[in-house]
């Protein structure tokens, strides 16, 4: 009697294996990059949260123009990109089309923040939530085509 595997058996066991791996890994890949938007979203939610802040206590009322009046002086001024808390991301903060000059003062009476995948980071392969956006008013997302997703696809 001989012991061991024949050549077939090991080749049904690699076939196997080899299914599953090709079943298994795309699922695991889209799982891991639905919870790194996570990075985006909280950073997103934190800045929205500290431009709201910001706006209460400036007078005249304004939303801020850069990251270092929004998140002091570690920014340099003018800074309007900066990388999310797990770096997966690149923020940027614009305030076009909405600024009007109070005694001197410009005042800007809206936001955006957009979160896009950092280069280089595993996140540039997730073409569903390429742009991920919150403004003053709402949160809204796209796919890597520039198409608008549905309400929450992202969020």
């Amino acid at each position: 009697m001989q012991r061991g595997f024949t050549l077939i058996e090991l080749m049904i066991v690699v076939a196997i294996v080899g299914i599953l791996a090709a079943i298994a890994y795309p699922s695991y890949r889209d799982s891991v990059m639905r919870s790194n938007r996570s990075d985006a979203l909280t950073t997103l939610s934190s800045l929205s949260a500290a431009q709201e802040r910001f706006y209460t206590r400036s007078a005249p009322a304004s939303y801020a123009a850069d990251f270092r009046d929004l998140l002091g002086t570690a920014y340099a001024v003018g800074t309007t990109q900066i990388t999310s808390n797990e770096g997966l991301y690149t923020i940027t903060l614009a305030n076009t089309g909405c600024n009007t000059t109070v005694g001197g003062v410009t005042v800007y009476s809206c936001f955006t923040l957009t979160a896009q995948p950092a280069t280089g980071r595993g996140q540039v392969d997730d073409s569903t939530c390429w742009n991920i956006v919150q403004t003053q008013i709402g949160k809204s997302s796209a796919n890597k085509g520039g198409t608008a997703n549905a309400a929450g696809t992202c969020w």
